[in-house]
């Protein structure tokens, strides 16, 4: 829409199309795309119109007395959200900084924890040097090597697999 239609098109809704100038009456006729647009307001103007109140005077419409103390006593008796909760700024503030500590001590426990060195049950060194656990060698054993049965063969036989394979 041109800047001269905006401009008077509060008038031209009012119903008052002899105040308008010249120029908007022959802007129209030459520019279909504001005559669209001023046909839609129009429409939506009178639409709203017809939603008027009968008495016409919007401070004629008056609330029973003690509305608005009805409508806040209703807001205050609602229960609060759970969702409230987090809009309180110290709430919010202390939630971050004890996230902010538990990935640190889960990203610290990972850390530690994580097998490294040669001492790791899956290098291909200790895979390789320790003896194959027979039936025999199982009761000489300790518990806690006797665990590992099928897993460390079958580590055992991937590692053989990649050196035998291995080519320069």
């Amino acid at each position: 829409m041109h800047r001269l239609t905006r401009d008077s098109l509060e008038k031209y809704l009012k119903g008052s199309p002899s105040d308008l100038p010249a120029e908007f009456h022959a802007h129209l006729g030459e520019c279909r795309e504001c005559a669209d647009e001023l046909k839609s307001f129009q429409a939506q103007s009178q639409l709203l119109q017809s939603l008027r109140s009968p008495q016409g005077n919007l401070q004629d419409i008056e609330p029973r007395a003690g509305f608005y103390a009805r409508v806040m006593e209703r807001i205050e008796a609602q229960p609060a959200s759970i969702w409230s909760v987090f809009l309180d700024r110290k709430f919010g503030f202390r939630l971050a900084v004890a996230s902010a500590v538990l990935v640190a001590l889960l990203g610290t426990y990972l850390i530690t924890s994580e097998p490294s060195g040669p001492e790791s049950a899956s290098s291909p060194a200790v895979v390789l040097t320790d003896p194959p656990r027979t039936a025999e060698a199982s009761d000489q054993t300790p518990a806690s090597l006797q665990q590992d049965g099928p897993r460390q063969q079958q580590q055992r036989n991937a590692v053989l697999v990649d050196l035998a394979s291995y080519h320069q």
